[in-house]
């Protein structure tokens, strides 16, 4: 079972992934809508997955893998910049939020340093978990730690790729117009037609049922 929990503040996805009352965790953001939804239904974290770096994908991340001791999943470079306010974009994270939603924040959000992830990769990997199998490909253009997450070769989690109606951003810093052109876009390209896209913003689609996404 997959559920999709957004928070208010960033309109960012987080995904919980649930086989026999364990979870995979899929980008912890913000509110603590993770831990909650977790904590009703008695569920135990096992693993959390990040798509990239950016503070709306990981601003419950300390939080949520120090109450539930689980090791977190992430490319080499993404891992790198988890601890850099600068680089994960916390700094500037309330002019972004304002621009995502148009509600100014009533007190200024903290600078998040996060501690390097426990299992770090380059640029592909592949993991078993409870009978499903995750692939990972890092995919720079909107980040330079940024990856598609598959699972079973049916879901994929793109972060902030593939948003059904918005455009991949690429003017922060880390943005590359030139990789994403030459890398990520012929990546995205070679998703099958019938796959579910899970963004991390926005609605989820099966691809080629809709117009192709940005």
């Amino acid at each position: 079972m997959i559920t999709k929990l957004t928070s208010q503040k960033t309109i960012c996805n987080s995904y919980l992934i649930e086989e026999d009352g364990f979870v995979v965790i899929i980008d912890p953001g913000q509110d603590g809508v993770v831990e909650a939804e977790i904590d009703k239904n008695g569920w135990t974290p096992e693993l959390i997955l990040l798509t990239h770096e950016h503070f709306d994908h990981i601003d419950d991340l300390e939080q949520v893998r120090t109450k539930y001791n689980v090791p977190v999943v992430a490319c080499r470079i993404c891992s790198e910049r988890l601890g850099d306010p600068k680089t994960n974009l916390s700094v500037i994270a309330d002019i972004l939020s304002y621009y995502k939603t148009g509600v100014i924040a009533g007190e200024k959000s903290p600078r998040i340093t996060c501690r390097p992830a426990e299992i770090t990769y380059e640029d592909e990997h592949e993991m078993e978990w409870r009978g499903h199998r995750f692939s990972f490909v890092r995919i720079p253009g909107h980040s330079p730690g940024s990856v598609l997450i598959t699972m079973d070769d049916e879901y994929v989690f793109t972060g902030d790729y593939m948003l059904l109606d918005d455009e991949t951003t690429l003017r922060l810093r880390g943005g590359d117009p030139e990789a994403y052109e030459n890398i990520a876009i012929p990546i995205m390209q070679s998703i099958p037609n019938g796959m579910k896209v899970c963004p991390g913003h926005g609605p989820s689609y099966v691809k080629g049922e809709e117009n192709e996404p940005h």
